[in-house]
């Protein structure tokens, strides 16, 4: 894309030197290097076996060896250690010592796995009303009266008439029937033998405070803020469970309707499910309540209990539903009551899944908030489920988008204490000592580090404001219905988005219910909390204001603000029909322009920076974010295509500038040419490039006498000389194996399915550390089997006549649960022998392997619940060849360049 922006080159700089945040280039400068760990990333460190305190030692020191700045404690499924039992606090609080004598901080979690809320089963079993008195209602239509005795009706309407008693009379009659159904959150393991809890139930969130905390404040509360900096909330939801098409229903929602609109709601209820009666007015302030609700009974306690505790909230909600309300009708009001706000990016695709990585709005609203709300640190838990594949190229490229967004808060999914079992199948991957990358990882971390340093220092100063038509989506959002409205807008929306992102236009995202807390009209702007905007942009599909935004917008106009609408004017306020805003246009006609579409041309015109000009852009995919620090600003350019480099050519006010090496640390002179404290650049950003530098407003040590230029040359490669070959043992797993309990097999069975026949048969319905919560030691209470029971695995590879000449070893998981043999041959593991993981066991087995067919047999006799049955592993000097069922395992052969898979070695 070729562009030259031959307006604006008058370059108007307002209030870049004006900045007294308190920060400047050489406070940043001093830390670049090696940046505190408060600025290194810290990931979820997931305890998901038998805690020790060698294990904690290990980690916590490998964590910090590969760059880490700290931890969050995260039990979660897997987990064997009694949750937030005496000892699970003295671990904790173990870890705590560690962590702050080796210089890095110990976050909380507040939950075992997640949602947050149920406190791994403690809460609903302690408080059985956070639980047992419905969350939802299901509308049932009938034209005949046919009541189930089997459902709990809590309401049932002829019409609009409420039918209080069902005389025999009326059943059978003919009518406009509905029923309501009381709907339960459902019973699952997942939420340790319990369901999820109503966290819109007065007192839910206290008890889960009192469930979460007591124990961390007995014996670390005098580190709270330091060396306990804050804890983490995950996904906490008012979503409506166990069924589809349910009304999200709390035992005194209609006593606070009544109170917050002076009308019933029940008479309504239809409205919510279908485009039926005044539906639009009923779902804002259906909506409305809800959100109103969840600030209340659940952000405002744990914001108020984390101000008194000294510690930063954080973690994040379900942000990927946009516009639909069904998680929590507002996520981004949400962020107003955290310290630390935070969002999740998960997977690895930007096509698959748009509303993960490559999802604008979700970053520009954590951004946003952080920008108007003065807070400075913005976390995202990142990378979750992006598969054991995932490269270096891939988190960079991701993290960097974030980034640039406005994330400047690393928190890595996950970090695995072991991946045993079915943990390693745990939205993988795990930044650990169970990656092959694992030792080069710091590179990573320390370019993260020194990024997150940068972009939280300073501010920025965005004057464009785009208002979220969140309570627009209200308003057409139906929970029995496709809601084809709904993606219009949504697509709109993120067009929008992309298009401002496209054209380097610096704006935040605007939340109704924060401008109504932290709106105000300041010297002609509409200013949020600490951010002032110059321009406020109205989307497609606003047809609603809530009446607090709709008195911030006409004083803005009142005061000379200017409004660029691509909606009609809107004709709701607060869900209601109004004629308000209707005559604005003529009102304030030199305040107000109607924008067509975003294709006009007029929309970007009126919203270019005269800050910082985009002269020339070429090839890739170019996003930026510009902060103000006294003496300067700084600049963090990012390219996010993976095959093309992108050149550009800009123009800023300043008088010097240098480049800061995120990879090195290094500080560097950067060409440019300046012209009267104006200063031009040019800059070519390759593939997943990216680009930071510092841009003064004066000379920085006589630079013109200091630029350095590349002298290196081109080198040519000849990879005929390269020696190929594979750096460590081929691996191959055995996943098939012929399964002995009262009967055999008579076919190969796959582990997973064997693993599951297993566990039913000793009385488990499938695995009980899959997608489980352990309430309290209810699992391996029943680890009380008796010899006799148990299982005999068989898994069979075959051998080529051709054997391997090295050695050829055997890995079993947690092998002491289990007698091991190999065609017959009892063997025994390898003391102090470990590979991938250290609960996996080595044997070596080349004198017992035999040519054809070969079988290693497991025997759990008795049965444990430890038994979790994986595939086993084959390591050694060979190559492998397709049989129509497994494969033949050879002597590895000298290789060359190409395809390894060609070559025999299609798992390496």
């Amino acid at each position: 894309m070729n562009f030259l922006r031959l307006f604006g080159l008058t370059i108007l700089i307002l209030g870049l030197s004006a900045c007294n945040s308190g920060d400047d280039f050489q406070e940043l400068r001093k830390g670049f290097l090696d940046p505190d760990s408060k600025y290194r990333s810290a990931p979820l460190w997931v305890w998901n076996s038998d805690v020790t305190k060698e294990i904690i030692d290990e980690q916590l020191e490998d964590f910090k060896l590969h760059g880490f700045g700290g931890v969050f404690v995260h039990p979660r499924y897997g987990l064997i250690t009694e949750y937030a039992s005496d000892e699970w606090y003295d671990l904790v609080e173990y870890s705590m010592k560690k962590a702050r004598n080796l210089d890095m901080e110990l976050w909380l979690y507040d939950e075992n796995s997640f949602p947050s809320g149920f406190a791994g089963g403690i809460v609903p079993a302690e408080m059985p009303s956070s639980y047992d008195e419905g969350q939802a209602l299901k509308l049932h239509r009938q034209s005949i009266l046919k009541v189930d005795t089997t459902k709990e009706y809590l309401h049932i309407f002829n019409g609009k008439t409420e039918i209080t008693i069902i005389a025999d009379s009326l059943k059978g009659s003919k009518g406009d029937f509905l029923l309501y159904e009381k709907i339960y959150y459902p019973i699952s393991e997942w939420y340790a033998g319990y369901s999820y809890v109503d966290l819109i139930k007065p007192g839910v969130t206290e008890k889960f405070i009192e469930a979460t905390m007591t124990g961390y404040e007995d014996r670390m509360e005098g580190e709270f803020g330091s060396a306990v900096p804050g804890i983490f909330t995950d996904e906490p939801t008012i979503e409506p469970q166990g069924g589809e098409s349910l009304i999200r229903w709390t035992p005194d929602l209609y006593e606070q309707f009544l109170l917050r609109w002076d009308y019933r709601l029940e008479p309504h209820l239809v409205s919510i499910v279908e485009n039926t009666g005044d539906y639009k007015t009923i779902r804002h302030n259906y909506y409305q309540l809800l959100l109103e609700l969840f600030i209340e009974r659940w952000s405002k306690p744990w914001y108020e209990y984390t101000e008194e505790k000294k510690l930063s909230w954080t973690g994040h909600y379900w942000e990927h539903g946009w516009p639909s309300p069904n998680h929590g009708p507002d996520n981004m009001a949400m962020y107003a009551w955290h310290q630390i706000p935070g969002i999740d990016m998960l997977f690895n695709s930007w096509d698959e899944r748009p509303d993960q990585f490559g999802s604008v709005r979700a970053v520009r609203e954590l951004n946003s908030v952080g920008n108007q709300l003065g807070r400075k640190r913005k976390l995202s838990e990142t990378y979750g489920a992006s598969g054991w594949e995932l490269t270096f190229e891939d988190m960079k490229r991701n993290g960097d988008w974030e980034f640039v967004l406005g994330v400047n808060m690393l928190n890595q999914h996950l970090s695995y204490q072991t991946i045993m079992g079915d943990r390693k199948h745990d939205f993988p991957q795990s930044f650990s000592y169970h990656t092959p990358w694992w030792d080069e990882y710091k590179s990573l971390a320390d370019y993260f580090a020194r990024l997150s340093l940068a972009l939280s220092t300073g501010e920025q100063n965005n004057r464009v404001l785009v208002l979220e038509p969140t309570t627009s989506a209200w308003m057409n959002y139906a929970v029995d219905q496709q809601n084809s409205k709904i993606h219009q807008l949504d697509v709109a929306f993120t067009k929008l988005l992309d298009l401002f992102e496209l054209e380097q236009i610096e704006y935040d995202l605007g939340s109704e219910n924060i401008m109504k807390d932290h709106g105000a009209v300041v010297n002609g702007k509409l200013a949020i909390g600490e951010q002032q905007y110059s321009y406020v942009v109205l989307p497609e599909y606003m047809e609603n204001f809530n009446k607090s935004t709709a008195d911030l917008i006409e004083e803005f106009m009142v005061n000379g603000g200017t409004v660029l609408s691509l909606s009609q004017v809107p004709h709701y306020i607060d869900g209601a029909q109004s004629e308000r805003c209707l005559d604005w246009p003529g009102k304030y006609s030199e305040q107000w322009n109607p924008i067509n579409s975003i294709n006009d041309p007029r929309l970007i015109n009126f919203l270019l920076s005269d800050e910082f000009i985009l002269v020339e852009q070429e090839g890739g995919n170019l996003f930026h974010q510009r902060r103000i620090i006294e003496g300067g600003q700084i600049l963090f350019l990012v390219n996010s295509s993976k095959t093309e480099s992108c050149h550009v050519r800009m123009i800023l006010q300043g008088e010097d500038m240098v480049k800061m090496n995120l990879f090195t640390g290094d500080i560097e002179n950067y060409p440019c040419v300046i012209t009267s404290d104006i200063l031009s650049f040019d800059a070519e950003i390759p593939p997943v490039g990216s680009l930071l530098v510092y841009i003064s407003n004066s000379d920085i040590n006589g630079r013109k006498a200091r630029i350095k230029k590349w002298r290196g040359k081109a080198v040519q490669v000849d990879v005929k000389n390269f020696n190929i070959a594979p750096q460590s043992d081929n691996v191959i797993n055995l996943d098939y194996c012929y399964l002995s309990m009262d009967k055999d097999t008579s076919d190969l069975i796959y582990f997973y399915s064997a693993q599951n026949l297993i566990f039913n048969a000793h009385g488990f319905p499938k695995n009980p550390w899959v997608s489980s919560s352990q309430y309290k030691t209810s699992i391996i209470d029943r680890d009380n089997f008796q010899k006799g029971t148990g299982f005999e695995a068989r898994f069979p590879f075959y051998m080529d006549a051709d054997m391997p000449e090295g050695n050829l070893r055997l890995v079993v998981e947690r092998p002491d649960l289990y007698s091991v043999s190999i065609n017959g041959n009892y063997i025994e593991k390898e003391d102090g022998e470990w590979w991938l993981d250290k609960s996996f066991g080595v044997f070596q087995i080349k004198k017992f392997v035999r040519t054809g067919k070969n079988i290693v047999s497991l025997i759990a006799d008795p049965m444990s619940v430890y038994c979790e049955l994986e595939p086993v592993y084959l390591l050694g000097d060979f190559d492998v060849m397709a049989l129509s069922q497994g494969w033949l395992i050879g002597n590895g052969e000298e290789m060359e360049t190409g395809s390894w898979k060609e070559q025999d070695y299609p798992f390496y």
